[in-house]
């Protein structure tokens, strides 16, 4: 309870600094949407600011009275779920725009995937109760011939972007993560010098590959938006502009850069 209104105040302070919109993401998008939140600042002047956790835990919030118009999440389960909780005062919609994949990420004294699954001593995923790609990851794991022996060498993670912390620092061998967060090279020069050397270096220390997406449920990105009924006011019309640039066809390229695959509804 102490950290939830620890964050509700500093939402509340953020909201109050200056002409920064907030919007909530997935953790998978943590190294990918600044990028284009930059792009559009570039083209429109409006500033928004990600604030990032896992998709179950940014859903919970939200139900309690987070005041965010726009929240990107790796699930529908959880924008139909605020969809369905939506206020009679309040015009709310939602909508699935890409379908994410895993890749698996192993230490490079391995020659393959199966060997490292079999001979790694550590596996990182996100915590499956609340992360979807943590949910995927453990669904492809689990259907494994080697299952009996990798379950107790799992190791879960609060979301999916400290799976790479644990990478980095040799806490895990293997890894399985979202595309996203492992972005094409192209994609990859557009970040931060600090974020391009992390990256460097699981490039250095491992391999990935990409996991076959039969083997795993589908994980399909979706958006939910809520504004007030008869009159939404600045911030949330800003954010809705934002949104539907978000999802134009000329942003197509960059979700493909990020790992995403076409779908919506």
């Amino acid at each position: 309870m102490r950290g939830l209104k620890l964050f509700f105040a500093c939402l509340l302070v953020c909201c109050h600094a200056g002409a920064t919109q907030l919007i909530a993401a997935a953790s998978d998008l943590r190294l990918v949407l600044p990028v284009l939140l930059r792009q559009y600042q570039a083209e429109t002047g409006v500033s928004i600011q990600p604030v990032f956790a896992s998709s179950g835990k940014l859903s919970q919030q939200i139900q309690h009275g987070a005041p965010f118009s726009l929240f990107l999440a790796a699930d529908p389960l959880y924008t139909n779920t605020l969809l369905q909780h939506c206020s009679a005062g309040q015009q709310c919609q939602t909508g699935v725009y890409g379908r994410g994949q895993l890749l698996l990420w192993y230490h490079s004294r391995f020659q393959h995937a199966d060997q490292a699954l079999a001979q790694s001593q550590h596996i990182a995923i996100a915590d499956p109760n609340h992360a979807p790609y943590g949910k995927a990851a453990l669904a492809y794991l689990q259907q494994h011939q080697l299952w009996p022996q990798l379950q107790p060498k799992i190791r879960r993670t609060d979301n999916a972007a400290l799976v790479l912390h644990l990478l980095r620092t040799g806490q895990a061998e293997v890894g399985i993560v979202g595309h996203a967060l492992l972005p094409e090279s192209k994609l990859q020069q557009l970040l931060p010098q600090a974020q391009q050397q992390q990256l460097q270096l699981l490039q250095q220390l491992g391999r990935t590959e990409v996991v076959p997406a039969h083997l795993y449920p589908p994980i399909r990105h979706s958006w939910f938006y809520r504004a007030d009924q008869k009159q939404p006011d600045s911030s949330q019309l800003k954010i809705k502009a934002f949104l539907d640039w978000m999802l134009a066809p000329e942003q197509q390229q960059f979700w493909s850069d990020a790992g995403f695959k076409r779908e919506h509804n």
